[in-house]
């Protein structure tokens, strides 16, 4: 067992936080202590390949999936920190059947307030083409790429922030270094990856 210990402030905030977080003799940890505390107020839509083939526009999936005011805070965000599904974006979600879950997480670290941009793919399967599709997403130059298999089965997550507001940035950087996640094994090959049981 390894700790990845984060060397980029994207590398924080990715896997998403829980709700409450607490930073401790440098790890990150869910259980309260007297280091500093992050809490993350988070906000999210997911979309499959179904709704991509249906509406080739993040603006229209939106439309179709959402109503009243969190309707009106995507309506928001897309236009504040121009988010788009990007052509990587389908791909993924066409070719290898994946989902993308996209954040937008309001964080508040030692008093300061701020939101993180991220998206997270996922692409679950069987067999033996599992190099094949973590290849796929090594393209995406996400910041962090999990792999979990079990038996036949695999689970590939890849993270990409695509933006932290400039405050809150300066305030995650004093934390770069902590230690982050268990891992089995960890590569980094451009990319991160942790690999898990």
């Amino acid at each position: 067992m390894a700790k990845l210990i984060t060397r980029k402030i994207e590398e924080i905030v990715v896997p998403p936080l829980p709700e409450y977080s607490y930073i401790c003799e440098g790890e990150l940890k869910q259980t309260q202590c007297k280091g500093s505390m992050i809490f993350r107020d988070p906000d999210f839509i997911l979309i499959t390949s179904l709704d991509v083939l249906q509406s080739f526009s993040l603006h229209s999936i939106i439309d179709n999936k959402l109503r009243g005011r969190k309707l009106n805070r995507w309506e928001t965000y897309l236009k504040k920190y121009n988010i788009e599904l990007e052509g990587q974006d389908t791909r993924i979600l066409l070719e290898n059947n994946g989902l993308l879950t996209i954040y937008v997480d309001g964080l508040t670290v030692c008093e300061v307030d701020g939101e993180v941009v991220m998206k997270e793919y996922r692409i679950v399967g069987s067999g033996k083409n599992v190099e094949e599709e973590l290849n796929s997403l090594k393209e995406l130059k996400p910041n962090l790429i999990t792999v979990s298999q079990r038996d036949f089965w695999y689970m590939l997550t890849a993270y990409r922030v695509t933006y932290i507001t400039p405050d809150l940035r300066k305030a995650l950087n004093k934390f770069v270094g902590i230690s982050r996640i268990d891992c089995d094994k960890i590569e980094y090959e451009g990319t991160t990856i942790c690999y898990i049981s």
